[in-house]
């Protein structure tokens, strides 16, 4: 074992390698610079020196000259460990100076013992002297020379890690991008990594707003960019300044939609930062956000469309009934009072056959703009029908000042006529009102009542009438209804029918939807209308629910016994049955008879019923696809699914609600919302399925927008199991392809 001398000016370095030295049994000394060194090097006498060439004081080939030089040193072997050491200059060098072993940072571990044991054992008696041709200015000059390819060496380095840093930040911000839904979150974000990852002094973006100012969106880090934002002007080149006082900075345009949006703004800490290939990296960074920035407007434009009515700007019916629940929420936590008011323009199909469509469209727009004037700021106007609004009215104290204050409001807001095509129409309306908690203690059943006071206010011809319980006679009724129908349930009086899917391409049978059906001894065909809903009020509709699935699947083995062509057959679900926690294994269960043959049974849930909780629906939904399950969203368009949630849910097939597909003859906002569903779907890589399909017109758009499948009366009402087996048979009659096509 040998005493040994490490002279390295990182500690990090001399600890490691003390500690590896140590660890095989050597005595070992270390310094921080050369003279450190040499001062230890005369006290102690090691018989070995290990040092770092570039120190500051006195570098690895002034330590190795002095150590020749001195009787007391000479014989002591040197070895250098640098980092930086290449060339046949520092080759010569080292070996003129008597450098027994030089070993390039960072080495293995074996390596480096290997080399030590090997100088130790070869050590020689006395050290060869230097040459004489050797003097110091001699050996300063070849040091200085080396100095300047290391000086260059260390800036490329810092070149590839400012690179690095770059390349990190431009991933992390697009990992952000990926999952980003809120514009002011990413920008912030974007800001902060560019900071802590880019390694920048100042990160921020500015934003132009409508008179082309930009204005600041979001920051992070030291400083501020106020200045540069007032000054710079919005364009579509990039500006750098590489020579600031306080180091440099760019401006970087960002695009959205072919039009310059904003700027994105880098301050670094040095000048000349902002070389060619980092200005390639940025521009792509601004690229990306100018692309998140293009995806999060069209979102919100969609998110918009989804929740709002195109014609009047107002909230349509589903974000009317979600305001609803929160002030029927908020008026329960502060025990207040709250009230849902429907509203109908009278004789409003007059205004639109005598003078068109477009002065019925101007009409609704002025009618909406009075209706919200005359509501206060915290209640909630919306669009619930063609001439239908209604009014959530937010928790108030006093139930009849309030409620005859918005009566007289709206009486005043129609005294003015309304100008159509130069004509003055005096406006009429009727409507009914229902307060909580007394009329309703939920958002259904309040508007279920508001409405109730509305027809009846239509009937008796009155302005207006406040819900009274007479007015519910059907409650009677409803009872008798349900008795009927658990007895129906009990003694096996369902029925399913089914209607058939068919692929807009080429009119072959694609699917079937299985609909329960009842027909009561007494009360003969009793529709759906009527008892579906009673299904799910008395949580019937978890035995009807099961019933459903397993008869959905006996008809499935039934009909391929037959040798027919059985499509996939989708069965509805509601809400109640996939809260259940035996939910699964109960679809499990109907499928398990198909053994190891993939299962033709598919659930179709609506997606209001999919985000009550999509953590715990996905969950159990992504079982069943795996199982060979396909699962279809109901009425897509209505309900509260946004794009978010889209891409999360484990979904297969899309049903564009009828709404939509009634309304699509007419150019705009029905077809256009068409368009963009199919759009999504595909580019999610969903089937789109659109029901209500009446006409063939509307088979032909549909074709046009690219739908897969279409369901409706069109092609058939749903029909009992035996009458639908005629579209199952290998020789189906090829009518219903020519009429596809023919569309």
């Amino acid at each position: 074992m040998a005493k040994i001398l490490i002279a390295d000016d990182h500690r990090a370095n001399r600890e490691a390698l003390a500690a590896l030295l140590e660890t095989f049994g050597h005595e070992v000394l270390t310094a921080n610079d050369g003279n450190r060194a040499l001062d230890l090097a005369r006290t102690h006498a090691p018989v070995l020196v290990i040092s770092d060439v570039l120190m500051p004081g006195m570098d690895g080939y002034e330590l190795t000259r002095r150590l020749k030089l001195e009787p007391a040193t000479a014989g002591m072997s040197v070895m250098f460990y640098t980092a930086y050491f290449g060339g046949q200059d520092a080759k010569q060098l080292a070996s003129a100076l008597g450098v027994a072993r030089v070993l390039v940072k960072p080495s293995d571990n074996d390596l480096i013992l290997r080399a030590v044991d090997e100088v130790l054992s070869g050590r020689p008696a006395e050290a060869p002297p230097a040459p004489a041709d050797l003097d110091r200015d001699h050996l300063r000059l070849m040091v200085d020379q080396l100095l300047e390819k290391t000086t260059a060496l260390e800036a490329q380095q810092q070149r590839v890690e400012r690179m690095n840093r770059t390349l990190a930040m431009l991933s992390a911000i697009n990992a952000l991008i990926v999952r980003a839904d809120d514009r002011h979150a990413l920008l912030e974000e974007a800001c902060r990594i560019a900071v802590e990852k880019g390694g920048f002094r100042l990160a921020a973006v500015g934003l132009a707003d409508a008179d082309r100012r930009l204005a600041l969106a979001a920051r992070a880090g030291e400083g501020s960019p106020e200045r540069e934002l007032e000054r710079l002007k919005i364009g579509t080149h990039a500006m750098v300044w590489n020579d600031t006082q306080s180091g440099s900075f760019v401006a970087l345009p960002l695009i959205v939609n072919e039009e310059p949006a904003g700027v994105l703004l880098l301050y670094a800490r040095v000048r000349d930062f902002f070389d060619e290939e980092e200005m390639r990296l940025l521009h792509e960074l601004a690229g990306d956000i100018s692309f998140a920035l293009h995806h999060l407007e069209q979102k919100a434009e969609m998110d918009y469309l989804a929740y709002h009515d195109s014609l009047t700007d107002l909230p349509n019916r589903s974000l009317f009934t979600d305001r609803m629940t929160q002030a029927l929420n908020a008026a329960r936590r502060e025990k207040r009072f709250a009230a849902a008011v429907f509203v109908d323009v009278e004789r409003f199909r007059m205004v639109n056959e005598t003078f068109g469509r477009k002065a019925g469209d101007d009409l609704l727009r002025t009618i909406a703009t009075r209706l919200r004037e005359a509501a206060r700021e915290q209640d909630t106007v919306a669009r619930m029908g063609a001439d239908h609004f209604a009014i959530a009215v937010a928790p108030f104290d006093r139930p009849g000042d309030t409620t005859h204050w918005l009566i007289e409001r709206l009486e005043q807001a129609f005294v003015q006529p309304i100008m159509v095509d130069g004509v003055e129409l005096r406006v009429a309306l009727k409507a009914g009102i229902a307060v909580f908690p007394a009329d309703g203690e939920s958002t259904e059943s309040l508007c279920a009542n508001a409405e109730t006071a509305l027809s009846k206010s239509k009937e008796l011809n009155q302005r207006y009438l406040f819900y009274a319980s007479e007015m519910n006679a059907r409650v009677a009724e409803s009872l008798a209804m349900e008795n009927r129908l658990r007895r129906a349930l009990e003694e096996g009086l369902l029925a399913l029918h089914y209607q058939p899917k068919i692929d807009v391409k080429t009119g072959a049978v694609a699917g079937l939807e299985a609909l329960i059906r009842w027909t009561d001894p007494e009360l003969g065909s009793v529709p759906p209308s009527k008892f579906v809903g009673l299904l799910e009020e008395t949580g019937m509709i978890l035995a009807a629910g099961r019933w459903a699935l397993r008869q959905a699947a006996a008809d499935i083995r039934h009909w391929q016994s037959l040798g027919m062509n059985v499509p996939r057959i989708a069965v509805n679900v509601s809400a109640i049955q996939l809260r259940q926690r035996d939910f699964v294994d109960s679809v499990l269960e109907a499928i398990s008879d198909f053994g190891g043959e993939k299962p033709l049974l598919d659930l179709e849930i609506t997606e209001s019923v999919l985000v009550d909780d999509i953590e715990e629906s996905t969950r159990k939904l992504q079982t069943l696809r795996r199982a060979g399950v396909e699962v279809s969203v109901d009425d897509f368009g209505t309900g509260y699914c946004s794009l978010s949630y889209l891409a999360r849910l484990p979904v297969d097939i899309l049903k564009i609600d009828r709404s939509f597909v009634v309304r699509m003859r007419d150019a705009g906002y029905p077809r256009n919302i068409v368009a963009m569903i199919v759009s999504l779907a595909h580019t999610l890589g969903l089937k789109v399925i659109a029901e209500g399909v009446e006409e063939k017109e509307q088979v032909r758009l549909l074709k046009e927008l690219g739908c897969d499948q279409i369901q409706g009366y069109f092609v058939s009402v749903p029909v009992p199991a035996d009458k639908i087996e005629a579209l199952l048979r290998p020789d189906a009659d090829t009518g219903l392809r020519r009429r596809i096509a023919a569309a």
